[in-house]
């Protein structure tokens, strides 16, 4: 659920950020709309709603990462071809982010479903 929060509310940061856009949300707007970044970020935020109720949530876990590693690779990218001053800044925090939601889902397995997990009550 915390992955539910940050991305929809990240969503909501790109639809609103103030105009002029600071130097990075410039950047990132002229490689993709910032509406559209918006929209991917909902669109990954949903995704995790969905599976967090689902014994097989390594499609979340996988959109979560797959999203902050395209992230921090273009704000890194952005820093390299000067379009960005500080990017690497952010590139570091996105990418540390994207190996933390990668190994707290305890790596992606290429498997299929997990076995679901039953609650059985405790006896003696």
């Amino acid at each position: 659920m915390f992955f539910v929060v940050l991305d929809v509310i990240y969503a909501i940061g790109l639809l609103t950020a103030p105009r002029p856009l600071a130097p990075f949300y410039g950047w990132m707007n002229e490689v993709m709309p910032l509406g559209l970044w918006a929209a991917c970020w909902a669109a990954v935020g949903l995704t995790c709603l969905w599976y967090a109720f689902r014994s097989y949530d390594t499609p979340a876990f996988m959109a979560a990462v797959a999203l902050k590693v395209g992230w921090g690779l273009l704000s890194l990218f952005g820093w390299a071809v000067g379009g960005v001053s500080r990017g690497y800044v952010s590139a570091i925090i996105w990418l540390a982010f994207a190996a933390f939601v990668f190994l707290i889902a305890g790596g992606i397995p290429v498997t299929g479903p997990r076995p679901a997990r039953r609650w059985r009550a405790w006896t003696r």
